[in-house]
């Protein structure tokens, strides 16, 4: 087959500073900007068709001036450029995991700041920034069962000391006024979005320290009424949000179940090693969901949920029990205290059947950090996230759930005092809010690889992918996808073969996070 050879340099493109014209807020503190959502403007982003068969659309994000900002070249203006530092192969047949989705989470803390905005426009607005059809697309979010440690205070659904059969069971007042109304809002814009629920601890009675955090257990052994009662309550949880309009698609058993073994851990917590973690879902948890209509045909059965440095090991040592594993659908992780990603390499190799996920990450978590909480306008962040996505999907992973969806410009409100930063920024008299590089960063991802795409092989022919990260995708209508993110402070030029019947090379600015789209069709 004859090969045709393009070019494009991005840097010779006439780009709109902004998708369709950000207003731009900069911070002296930090080496980018922030766009601002007010009562009178919002910058929208692109939307569909993304792209077509004579052309490449390339969306850019980068540090100085763009925000997922929107190109077309047509292939007969192109041409190839020997002198690429990188050259790279694809093949569109090789295909590998196929996306299950990306979001965030609706914790109490997102929902009390959404609330704080001065009308309901600016509420559905950000509603919309997140999974609007000209927002990010999100398509999996992350729903706390009962108070994390963003939270305004540690609570469980049923505070009644020694209630066995779970009379006293309720929603709290947070799940009324700051989870459901905006699932419900969220869902009426992508109806088809997945909602899975993690529990950061079972109400105090049934731990042994009979607190929400620090050192503790749940009480007795697996198979005993404390271990059935904290099963039955998950029960009970999806039967009440069922109630009110809103069904899951996965659960988590516990988040972060190592941390509860560290004394004096500092908010919601209970410890679960992989082995109590096995028995409970072999003798309590998977059998009280199936006897109640969420077996594995319902509710994906995600276990984990916890760092990279001992996914493999905490998966195995449920994985291997076939009884167990017959319960549970994948294995979900998340990115802090180091990024081991041959860990998931490893869960693949040996347990193939089960998806992998990323489902929590957030910036400046860590409080000795002298940059902790909120920095508005953070270019860094945004790269640190790329980085991760891509690093994760090129492990075999399916996708990639942010922390909090909102919080405001401290990190609140977090019961805890650990403050942490978001996408989304609500100013303190909830008259705007802004979008963080971060926002536009994920952007590049869930707005592009819709449920279903399929990563294909790449391969390294030449040079150093130093500072450079990449993936790519084929979606479920057939366009190729491919992301690239540029951390150096200079251009990156790499061209691609077998991206269909066209080679092309492409420039990449220096601090810049670009998508690239073209039909095959």
């Amino acid at each position: 087959m004859f090969i045709k050879t393009v070019t494009f340099f991005i840097l010779c493109l006439n780009l709109i500073s902004g998708s369709f014209g950000c207003q731009v807020k900069r911070n002296e503190e930090t080496d980018s900007f922030v766009c601002v959502c007010n009562n009178d403007y919002c910058d929208p982003l692109p939307v569909e068709p993304f792209s077509s068969p004579q052309s490449l659309t390339i969306f850019t994000t980068d540090k100085s001036y763009y925000r997922l900002t929107k190109s077309v070249v047509s292939e007969s203006d192109l041409k190839v450029n020997q002198s690429s530092d990188i050259k790279v192969t694809l093949n569109v047949f090789d295909r590998f995991q196929s996306i299950i989705g990306f979001g965030g989470a609706f914790t109490d803390a997102a929902g009390i700041n959404i609330n704080r905005l001065t009308s309901d426009s600016l509420k559905d607005r950000l509603i919309a920034d997140y999974f609007g059809k000209d927002g990010a697309e999100y398509s999996v979010c992350r729903v706390p069962i009962g108070g994390s440690d963003f939270s305004d205070r540690p609570y469980s659904y049923d505070d009644v000391f020694d209630d066995f059969e779970l009379k006293h069971f309720a929603l709290a007042a947070d799940d009324h006024n700051y989870k459901i109304p905006y699932i419900k809002k969220a869902k009426e814009l992508n109806n088809n979005l997945k909602l899975f629920g993690s529990p950061w601890a079972p109400p105090a009675w049934l731990k042994t320290n009979n607190a929400s955090n620090g050192l503790g257990m749940l009480i007795g052994e697996p198979g005993s009424k404390y271990w059935k009662t904290w099963a039955n309550y998950f029960v009970k949880f999806f039967d009440s949000y069922k109630e009110h309009g809103v069904e899951f698609w996965g659960l988590t058993p516990q988040n972060e179940p190592l941390s509860g073994f560290k004394p004096n851990y500092g908010w919601n917590t209970c410890g679960f090693t992989s082995e109590m973690m096995r028995d409970f879902i072999k003798k309590d948890l998977g059998p009280i969901l199936k006897d109640a209509g969420y077996g594995p045909d319902k509710i994906k059965l995600m276990i984990h949920d916890h760092d990279t440095n001992q996914v493999y090991s905490f998966a195995k040592g449920i994985l291997s029990d076939k009884e167990a594993a017959s319960y549970i659908s994948g294995v979900a992780y998340h990115w802090y205290f180091g990024h081991y990603y041959d860990e998931l390499n490893k869960v693949h190799e040996q347990f193939p059947d089960y998806f992998l996920m990323s489902t929590e990450a957030c910036e400046c978590w860590i409080r000795t950090d002298p940059d902790v909480g909120v920095k508005l306008g953070n270019w860094t962040r945004a790269e640190t996230y790329a980085y991760d996505v891509i690093e994760g999907l090129n492990h075999w992973s399916t996708g990639w759930v942010d922390w909090n969806i909102a919080l405001d410009t401290k990190g609140n409100p977090n019961w805890a005092l650990n403050y942490v930063d978001a996408p989304i920024i609500v100013s303190d008299d909830g008259a705007e809010y802004y979008k963080q590089p971060m926002f536009y960063s994920l952007a590049h991802f869930s707005k592009f690889l819709k449920p279903g795409s399929q990563r294909i092989y790449h391969q390294i022919d030449e040079g150093r992918m130093d500072g450079v990260k990449m993936t790519a995708f084929v979606t479920p209508t057939n366009d190729l996808v491919i992301i690239v993110v540029n951390t150096n402070p200079d251009s990156v030029r790499i061209t691609f073969n077998g991206a269909g019947p066209t080679k092309f090379t492409l420039q990449f600015g220096p601090s810049s996070i670009q998508t690239i789209t073209k039909s095959l069709n």
